[in-house]
């Protein structure tokens, strides 16, 4: 082999090198940025499926008589929770009612309501207001005649019975992220929420 072609067989080898270099170079934050949203995609997927797991839990305890503090007793102590109620996590229990007497007759009221963890967190979803009776498993004070109690946002066709019940469980939790894809742009949720029905 002549030295000639030595000499140009080791330059196309360098320039292969160089070009793969320039090209993963381009390719890197691409991938970058692909990973580091999946890897916060997942984690989200993950403390969303835990709260919606909290509110079907929650909403089950209540609908079988059980008291709202001993039901927030349970959830706090529920092992898998993605923070701590006092900083991170709030959750509201609500009973609806179908009114059968009073000026509220036929509507669907807030029968009971508590709320605990972090009250910086947004209020229910449900609209609907008045004042509960802590020593009576917060029960509402007047529910057949407190026209402020009315709920008026439900999923139509429940509870259509004068007298039934629902029993609602609403859970938000902050979210913290773990990678820096929220400060490039990548829209990952501040709060997480989820509401259960029973």
């Amino acid at each position: 082999m002549s030295t000639h072609t030595s000499s140009t067989v080791t330059t196309r080898i360098q320039s292969n090198r160089g070009q793969s270099i320039v090209e993963f170079a381009i390719c890197l934050p691409v991938l970058l940025l692909l990973t580091l949203g999946v890897v916060e995609t997942s984690n989200a997927l993950v403390s969303q499926h835990v709260i919606t797991k909290m509110a079907r839990e929650g909403s089950n305890m209540i609908s079988r008589e059980t008291r709202l503090t001993d039901a927030a007793s349970a959830l706090q102590t529920m092992s898998a929770t993605p923070g701590t109620f006092a900083t991170t996590t709030k959750v509201i229990f609500s009973v609806l009612m179908r009114s059968s007497t009073g000026a509220n007759t036929g509507f669907l009221v807030l029968y009971q309501r508590y709320e605990f963890g972090n009250a910086s967190l947004p209020g229910s979803r449900l609209n609907g207001a008045g004042s509960f009776n802590s020593a009576n498993d917060y029960t509402a004070n007047n529910p057949n005649g407190d026209a402020g109690l009315r709920v008026t946002n439900a999923p139509a066709g429940i509870a259509t019975d004068a007298g039934s019940m629902i029993y609602v469980t609403e859970v938000y939790t902050t979210y913290t992220t773990l990678t820096p894809v929220r400060n490039i742009g990548v829209p990952i949720p501040s709060v997480l929420y989820s509401i259960a029905y029973f």
